[in-house]
C-alpha cells in the first residue's frame, strides 16, 4: 500500500525531522480541539491545554506509530484517551457535578453577574425562553451519558467518523460501537422523553375548536 502524505510526513517526524511535526500540528490543532471541546464541554476552561498534552503525547510516543494505521486515527485514539483521563482528573477532584450546572445556568465568568432572563410577558421571550431550555436539557442529557457512549456520539455526529474509525480511535470492534451508539440514543431517549410528549401535544389539533 502506497503511504499518504500523512504518513510519510510521520515517517520524516520518525527520522527526526522536527519541521514534519510542525506541519501535522497545524494540519490537525483544529481537528483535535473541536474533539477536545465537544467531548468535554465549550464551557470547559482546560480545552487548550489538553490539546496541548495531545501533542506533547504525539511527540513523546512517535515511535509508536505504525505506518499502516491512518495518522487521522491515531490521532484520536490518543485524543480520546487524553480526554478520558481529564474527566477521571475532573472526577476525583469532586468537580464533575459543576457541568450540569453550567449546562443549563451558564459558566457565570467573571464580570458578568447573575444570568438574567428576558420579561414573561414579553412577546417574544416565552418561546425564546422555551428553545434555550430544551437546547440546555438536550445538552445536559449528553453530558450525563456515560463516556464512552457519549464519546462515541461525538465521533459520530459531530466529526462523521465511521463506525471503523471510531472503533479504532476507541481500541475497540464495530459491533460494540454500534451497540454503544444504540444504547445511548435509548438513552438520550428516556431522559428527553418529556419534550417529545409535549411536541407531540402541541402537534395534535384542539378538537374542540370549530
Amino acid at each position: 500500500m502506497t503511504p499518504d502524505a500523512d504518513q510519510i510526513l510521520m515517517r520524516r517526524f520518525q527520522d527526526g525531522d522536527e519541521s514534519a511535526f510542525e506541519v501535522l500540528v497545524h494540519k490537525y490543532q483544529g481537528l483535535v480541539l473541536s474533539l477536545v471541546r465537544r467531548y468535554l464541554g465549550s464551557r470547559f476552561a482546560g480545552v487548550e491545554d489538553v490539546a496541548q498534552q495531545v501533542f506533547f503525547r504525539v511527540f513523546r510516543s512517535k515511535m509508536t506509530y505504525q505506518p499502516k494505521a491512518k495518522v487521522k486515527t491515531w490521532l484520536y485514539s490518543i485524543t480520546v484517551n487524553a480526554c478520558l483521563n481529564e474527566i477521571r482528573r475532573l472526577r476525583a477532584e469532586k468537580n464533575r457535578r459543576v457541568n450540569s450546572f453550567t449546562a443549563v445556568f451558564g459558566d457565570g465568568s467573571a464580570g458578568e453577574g447573575p444570568p438574567t432572563f428576558e420579561d414573561a410577558r414579553s412577546p417574544t421571550a416565552s418561546g425564546d425562553m422555551e428553545e434555550t431550555e430544551v437546547a440546555a436539557q438536550v445538552r445536559a442529557a449528553v453530558d450525563q451519558l456515560p463516556d464512552q457512549q457519549r464519546l462515541a456520539l461525538v465521533l459520530t455526529r459531530f466529526h462523521g467518523c465511521s463506525y471503523e474509525e471510531v472503533a479504532a480511535s476507541m481500541e475497540t470492534t464495530v459491533p460494540a460501537v454500534k451497540s454503544l451508539l444504540t444504547r445511548a440514543r435509548e438513552n438520550l431517549r428516556k431522559r428527553l422523553q418529556h419534550f417529545v410528549a409535549a411536541e407531540s401535544e402541541r402537534s395534535v389539533p384542539d378538537q374542540g375548536s370549530s
